[in-house]
């Protein structure tokens, strides 16, 4: 129930109160459990921090702010003033990331932070002013990205964190539920990046394996390296419990897809740091780890279905390209979120927050550079695996454009109708911010459409030119055009030409369908 304890005509929903309360906002609102099963319509009477009142023809009624949402003119900012509250999920990001981030928080307001123990483990941090007063008390519970979305659905949570993008079920969860659309640029925020690695010691000299021989290695299908061309030693297994999100994130993309189970031969550690320190001192071991944590062992470079060689680095987390990117997310719901948290997410996304992102040992969003001598490997594989003579001659037009131009790790994706995601969009933001700054005065900006290999070659070609000139336009309006100055910004669509990833699979395509920024 969402009411306090109920007596006279509507027992069981509401209160009766007095029928002489003084109305403070003579105006008509109304009120909708968080279930979405009862809604009431009245004059908002008062409203103390705690409880509406409501005036009906019955009578007035007394209910619990935090059981409803309440629409019209009149409604009070419930969450405005709010300055406790909780943050609950995924450990990655809540166990160390945040907490420092809420630490440089607030230190850059002139304050101070500290740090309490709660009876039930979670951590408090209570936001200091400068004269020790507390501007904010927020609760860290950190399990998993499913523990976030789940605090975040009853409302014992204001912000979810999760290693994962909500999935189908939660989305259709909170838009039923009337919490608004999760992957909406408005409730998803993007803190950093990462990437699920297989770690192995640095002397072992195998050091590169497809995802299919990897979920074999885990399933128990290979147990000595020198199956893999490797040293005559049985392969030691390491990894976290199968509810981990870096084990949860192999799972579904070394595992699942080929019928594999985890066999019970692994050793079972606690944090995906203990997994790469335990590698890093088994000359034959193999664990399930993180890019942030992988310390003093080595990540596995993948080598995709079409051959392809993909390793964990900064550009490549940024650019999505290595095949088990992750992104680290804050959530929010439509409704209820109080001022101050609003403040923390903003300064999550800002310059100081991100290089603190980058010290803490994740891949921070700003901008990474890499010339074309980088994008080698890709251009060789894209040389090799072209179907005629057009299409070479498209790419040694595309070669001749990128000479003594650099690429930025701004890479937009998007989706089957041609609407860029939320981290495109805030990239673009980035871009037009750099811009302002004078960061490519008199130089060419090129907008670069790709896409995957399904379709006609002349409609891709032309749809990639849409694309590009759409990017070109949103970075143009989001600059603002007096802004701009001296620099060109050109819009060329290339088709399929130069895969990043393999057209043979889902994440493939998806990550075929791109816009990528270079500057010369």
């Amino acid at each position: 129930m969402f009411l306090r304890k109920p007596r006279g005509l509507v027992a069981g929903l509401v209160t009766i109160l007095s029928f002489t309360t003084s109305p403070l906002f003579a105006d008509q609102v109304t009120l909708n459990s968080n279930d979405g099963t009862v809604s009431m319509t009245g004059e908002l009477l008062g409203y103390d921090g705690v409880t509406y009142t409501l005036g009906m023809l019955i009578g007035n009624i007394d209910i619990e702010a935090s059981q409803v949402t309440c629409e019209g003119a009149t409604c009070p900012n419930v969450a405005a003033d709010l300055t406790e509250f909780a943050i609950a999920g995924a450990g990655a990001i809540g166990n160390t990331l945040l907490p420092t981030l809420i630490e440089v928080f607030a230190l850059d307001r002139g304050g101070d932070l500290e740090v309490l123990v709660a009876a039930d483990g979670s951590r408090i941090y209570n936001v200091l002013e400068a004269d020790g007063a507390v501007y904010a008390s927020i609760t860290i519970n950190s399990a998993d990205s499913i523990s976030g979305f789940a605090g975040l659905m009853e409302g014992s949570a204001v912000i979810g964190m999760s290693t994962r993008q909500a999935n189908t079920n939660e989305l259709a969860a909170f838009e039923i539920s009337g919490k608004g659309v999760l992957n909406s640029p408005a409730q998803e925020h993007i803190v950093a990046m990462d990437g699920v690695i297989a770690a192995v010691n640095s002397n072992n000299p195998v050091q590169v394996l497809s995802l299919n021989q990897l979920g074999a290695i885990f399933d128990g299908g290979y147990d000595n390296w020198a199956q893999l061309g490797g040293n005559d030693a049985p392969i030691t297994v390491y990894r976290r419990d199968e509810t981990a999100d870096s084990v949860l994130a192999f799972t579904a993309s070394a595992l699942a897809p080929r019928g594999r189970k985890y066999s019970g031969s692994a050793t079972i550690l606690e944090t995906d740091a203990a997994v790469s320190d335990a590698v890093a001192s088994d000359e034959n071991g193999i664990g399930i780890t993180t890019y942030a944590q992988e310390r003093n062992a080595v990540a596995v470079t993948l080598r995709s279905v079409c051959a392809q060689l993909f390793s964990p680095s900064e550009f490549s987390l940024k650019t999505e390209e290595y095949l088990l990117t992750q992104r680290l997310y804050l959530y929010t719901a439509k409704t209820g979120l109080p001022d101050i948290a609003g403040e923390l997410l903003a300064f999550v996304a800002s310059p100081m927050a991100q290089s603190v992102v980058r010290n803490a040992g994740y891949v921070d969003q700003s901008a990474s550079r890499a010339g074309l001598d980088a994008q080698g490997r890709r251009l060789a594989q894209a040389i090799v695996s072209s179907s005629g003579r057009s299409e070479l001659l498209q790419l040694q037009d595309l070669s001749s454009i990128m000479l003594d131009s650099e690429r930025l790790s701004f890479t937009l994706h998007y989706d089957e109708n041609g609407e860029l995601d939320g981290r495109a969009m805030a990239d673009i933001s980035r871009l037009a911010q750099m811009i302002q700054n004078g960061e490519f005065s008199s130089r060419q900006m090129l907008v670069f459409g790709f896409s995957d290999n399904t379709g006609a070659v002349n409609a891709q070609l032309v749809s990639t030119q849409a694309m590009a000139q759409k990017v070109r336009d949103e970075i143009v309006v989001a600059t603002g055009r007096a802004n701009l100055g001296n620099v060109r910004i050109s819009p060329i669509g290339n088709g399929r030409l130069m895969p990043s990833g393999c057209n043979e699979t889902a994440y493939g395509l998806s990550q075929n369908n791109r816009v990528e920024i270079w500057v010369k």
